[in-house]
């Protein structure tokens, strides 16, 4: 749904557990652009925050141009939260949340659950890079990645 979107120039900005569906079908859809944007135009104004904090990029919370690389960081801390109970990034502050997004590394997923499969850090770390050019560029990337770890499952 992501890819889709992304290569319809269009970026969701708020991906977050609340807006992704699963159907009595099976189907998974993402719901609530309400406040996605046009890639080209999709600069956040100075001093408004769009997004939820916990599950925002470090581009998106220094309030940098965003692109569907950013979607895909935002889907690591909904996949890290699936597989762990916890996000990766906490703090008793938005400060410092903002702060442990920006600059801290995540916790160990395997640490957290020891008998996961090594290939789901592989993907979560990155999914999860500070830096866009390490994470997935494209959904589709992921999605061959997680049918990859399908197959070993």
């Amino acid at each position: 749904a992501l890819d889709y979107a992304h290569a319809s120039v269009i970026v969701h900005r708020d991906i977050k557990p609340a807006n992704i569906m699963i159907l009595n079908n099976g189907e998974i859809k993402v719901t609530d652009f309400g406040i996605a944007r046009v890639m080209a135009s999709s600069k956040t104004q100075t001093g408004v925050v769009m997004g939820t904090p916990s599950y925002m990029s470090p581009e998106q919370i220094a309030g940098k141009k965003v692109d569907g690389v950013s979607d895909l960081f935002s889907l690591g801390v909904v996949f890290f939260e699936l597989l762990t109970g916890k996000k990766p990034f906490a703090g008793d502050s938005i400060a410092t949340l903002i702060y442990n997004i920006t600059t801290s590394p995540p916790p160990s997923l395997r640490e957290m659950v020891p008998d996961i499969p090594e290939m789901f850090e592989t993907i979560i770390g990155k999914l999860l890079a500070k830096d866009k050019s390490l994470r997935y560029q494209r959904g589709i990337e992921l999605a061959d990645d997680l049918q990859e770890l399908r197959k070993v499952l």
